[in-house]
């Protein structure tokens, strides 16, 4: 991924996209779909590391969206462009103010001053983005817009059709913060199902690795921070079956199904909790099996997919249509579009954006440096480059 990419043709609107990494929940609440549509002539697209922008981008842009920042340095960021007339976006795909404690995210996101500064952010903000609508009811407020983002499926795999005979293989796929969502939700039903069908089943566990793993004898691969080499790895292990275990709280219902749209892209057929955000999949009902969050209800929803090879290929090869249609990125990118042609004009045109960036950049060097150091991480960072001891 460039650190600043352009594509300028027949121009609508001069976007510029300010992110500190480029994490999925960037790459899939906007990334992709603006350089399709830059691709096509149809914006100017500017997707600029923050630690890499320069006033011209500031200056050239006319609609800005800010990337879940976050921070001090992106505050004042967002300050200077909204003092300069420029039309000013929010991603939003979780509840950042409201992470649950047992998140370890949660140590920094319910700092006093990070709450601060993503209120602030999302006050100067003529619209919040969120594949959401649970995120655009709680936050698109007091004037506010909410734009819906359908996540796109990033590189879908061809359906091709199965050995009906073969090992079933069953997994779960995701980061090591939803480890305990497995290990509550299904511990009992995975159990019971290798007792059930012995060798008939193979399990494998991707990030997220539970306790009990070696009980079934999985195969397990470690997470990966790279989204192109996630997406690789799911698509190449071949899953018949995929699991997406969700508990029913407040901050999960927050939350998007992309769990079904990476599933669908691997051709995989999906179990998902038939819990928000989960139980808004009834559109693609013909992609999907929702079962409830009980052991034996897991347990039947697995053994449906596991006994009926037939209908378990008619679930993958509808969940590969839809993500190589409905969820591709050239279709989702459509509702951005419109989206960018319904905000009104800037209202200050062509107006200076006045910020002292050199010395905000220094100080942001110098604020996270600091907190690296309060929380260990630097040390952690440290320990792991050079391989000292285990973290």
């Amino acid at each position: 991924m460039q650190e600043n990419n352009e594509v300028t043709t027949g121009i609508r609107r001069n976007v510029l996209l300010i992110y500190r990494t480029m994490i999925p929940s960037i790459r899939l609440c906007g990334h992709s779909q603006l350089e399709a549509l830059a691709e096509e002539g149809l914006v100017s697209y500017r997707a600029v590391a923050e630690t890499k922008i320069k006033k011209q981008d500031m200056e050239w842009a006319d609609v800005v969206i800010l990337g879940r920042t976050d921070s001090w340095y992106e505050c004042r960021l967002a300050d200077a462009l909204f003092k300069a007339g420029r039309k000013l976006l929010y991603i939003l795909d979780d509840d950042l103010l409201n992470i649950p404690p047992e998140i370890s995210s949660a140590a920094y996101y319910g700092q006093k001053d990070t709450q601060m500064y993503i209120r602030g952010m999302i006050g100067m903000s003529d619209g919040i983005l969120s594949p959401s609508p649970v995120l655009l009811g709680k936050y698109a407020v007091d004037g506010r817009k909410g734009y819906l983002i359908e996540e796109p499926a990033i590189d879908p795999v061809e359906y091709t059709a199965r050995d009906l005979d073969k090992t079933v293989r069953i997994g779960f796929a995701g980061s090591i913060d939803r480890t305990g969502d497995v290990e509550r939700i299904l511990k009992g039903a995975l159990l019971t199902i290798k007792r059930k069908y012995g060798d008939r089943v193979e399990f494998e566990f991707f990030g997220a690795i539970p306790s009990f793993a070696e009980q079934l004898g999985a195969t397990c691969y470690e997470y990966t921070e790279s989204y192109e080499e996630y997406r690789g790895v799911l698509n190449l292990l071949e899953w018949d079956i995929g699991l997406a275990p969700m508990p029913a709280t407040k901050f999960h219902a927050c939350k998007h199904y992309n769990k079904f749209v990476e599933y669908a892209a691997a051709g995989i057929a999906g179990i998902y909790s038939d819990v928000p955000p989960y139980s808004r999949l009834t559109e693609f009902q013909d992609c999907v099996i929702l079962c409830e969050n009980s052991e034996q209800s897991w347990v039947d929803a697995i053994s449906l997919l596991i006994d009926n090879p037939e209908g378990r290929e008619m679930v993958r090869e509808n969940a590969c249509r839809t993500a190589a249609g409905k969820l591709s990125v050239r279709e989702t990118a459509n509702g951005v579009l419109e989206m960018l042609e319904s905000l009104p004009q800037r209202s200050i045109s062509g107006m200076p954006v006045k910020i002292p960036l050199f010395y905000c950049k220094a100080v942001n060097l110098w604020k996270r440096f600091v907190s690296a150091c309060k929380s260990g991480s630097l040390k952690r960072r440290i320990k792991k480059l050079f391989r000292i001891g285990a973290e």
